[in-house]
C-alpha cells in the first residue's frame, strides 16, 4: 500500500502521543489510538494505521535486545550483561538464544546495532584474512 506524506506525518504525530514521559512507548496508548482510528475511520486511516505499526514496530524492536551465545548463560551471566546494556539503554526488554554454530562467545543486538564478540565470526575474519 503507499503511503502518502500526509499519511506518514499523521502517523509521527500519532506515535509522540504513544512515547510516554520516560521516553519508552505506552502499550495501552498505542491500544487506545489503534482502537481511534479504527472506529472514527478518518481520511486514509489504512495507510495511517498501518505506518504506525511500522513505527511501534521498530520502536520495539530499538527497546529490545536480544543476546545469543553458544551455550546457555548463567543468571550471573545475564546478570553482568544486562547491567552494562541498562547502563547504556534503560528500558530494554532481554531475549535470550542460544546458537552452537557461534563455537563460543556471545552476539548482541539492540535495534539495529550489532555488536560480534563470537568466535565464529573471529574465525570468519581471519579465514578472509589469509585467504
Amino acid at each position: 500500500m503507499k503511503i502518502t506524506k500526509e499519511a506518514q506525518a499523521q502517523a509521527r504525530r500519532l506515535m509522540r502521543l504513544c512515547i510516554g514521559p520516560d521516553g519508552l512507548l505506552n502499550e495501552d496508548t498505542v491500544r487506545r489510538v489503534a482502537a481511534t482510528l479504527l472506529a472514527d475511520k478518518p481520511r486514509n486511516y489504512l495507510a495511517i494505521l498501518s505506518a504506525l505499526t511500522e513505527m511501534v514496530r521498530l520502536e520495539v524492536a530499538r527497546h529490545t535486545a536480544t543476546i545469543t551465545s553458544a551455550i546457555p548463560l548463567t543468571a550471573d551471566e545475564q546478570s553482568a550483561i544486562k547491567a552494562k546494556l541498562d547502563a547504556r539503554t534503560p528500558g530494554l526488554s532481554y531475549q535470550w538464544q542460544t546458537d552452537a554454530s557461534l563455537i563460543g562467545g556471545i552476539t548482541v543486538k539492540v535495534g539495529d546495532n550489532v555488536t560480534d564478540a563470537s568466535i565464529k565470526t573471529r574465525i570468519e575474519q581471519l579465514s578472509r584474512i589469509s585467504g
